[in-house]
C-alpha cells in the first residue's frame, strides 16, 4: 500500500521529539487486516526499508521514526514522503542480524529462554545488536545478551545487562 505522508513532529514528550507521519485511514484499516499484530515493513522514498509498529495516537494511526532515520532520508518536517506499507513477515517483527542468528542456533539452551521472551523484549534485545556495525562487535553483543538470559533465568535487567557488555568487553582486552 502506497501512498505520500507529510512528515510531522509530536510535541516534546518521552518519546522525545516524536518524528512521524500519519497513516490515512483508509490505508490503516487495509493494513490491519493484512497485519493484525500492527507491524509492518515501511518504505520510504524507495530507499530505506524499516521494521515498525503501527501506533494509534488519539484519533490517528503514525509510523514513529527517529534522528537516524530522518538524517539518513534527508528530510525534514514538513518534508512529503514517499511511503510503501507491507505486513512483516520476520519473526521476531525486525530483522535479525546473520550474526544473532548463528549464535541463537549454536545456544539452544540460550534461544530457548529468547524464545520465551515477550515479543517487544525481543526486538529491544535484537535491536540492540542490529545498530552495531562491527559483524565481530555484533557476534559478541549476541553472545553477551545470551549469557545474561541464563545468568537472570530468563529474565532482562537492563541496567545488568550494560554491566555485563562492559565486562565482557574489558575480559577481551589485552
Amino acid at each position: 500500500m502506497k501512498f505520500k505522508g507529510i512528515l510531522k513532529a509530536f510535541e516534546e514528550n518521552s518519546l522525545g521529539y516524536g518524528p512521524h507521519f500519519v497513516i490515512p485511514n483508509d490505508i490503516f484499516e487495509k493494513m490491519l487486516e493484512l497485519a493484525p499484530d500492527k507491524r509492518i515493513k515501511c518504505t520510504l522514498n524507495n530507499e530505506l526499508t524499516i521494521s515498525r509498529a503501527m501506533s494509534p495516537k488519539g484519533d490517528i494511526n503514525y509510523i514513529l521514526l527517529n534522528k537516524d532515520i530522518v538524517k539518513k532520508l534527508k528530510i525534514d518536517f514538513g518534508d512529503e514522503v514517499s511511503v510503501e506499507l507491507q505486513p512483516d513477515q520476520s519473526k521476531y517483527g525486525i530483522d535479525i542480524t546473520e550474526e544473532m542468528e548463528e549464535v541463537l542456533y549454536s545456544d539452544p539452551e540460550g534461544q530457548a529462554l529468547f524464545d520465551k521472551l515477550t515479543p517487544g523484549v525481543q526486538r529491544s534485545l535484537i535491536y540492540i545488536v542490529n545498530k552495531i556495525k562491527s559483524s565481530q562487535l555484533r557476534i559478541e553483543r549476541s553472545f553477551v545478551i545470551l549469557e545474561h538470559l541464563k545468568k537472570m533465568k530468563g529474565k532482562v535487567d537492563g541496567k545488568i545487562l550494560q554491566e555485563d557488555f562492559k565486562e565482557y568487553r574489558n575480559k577481551m582486552k589485552f
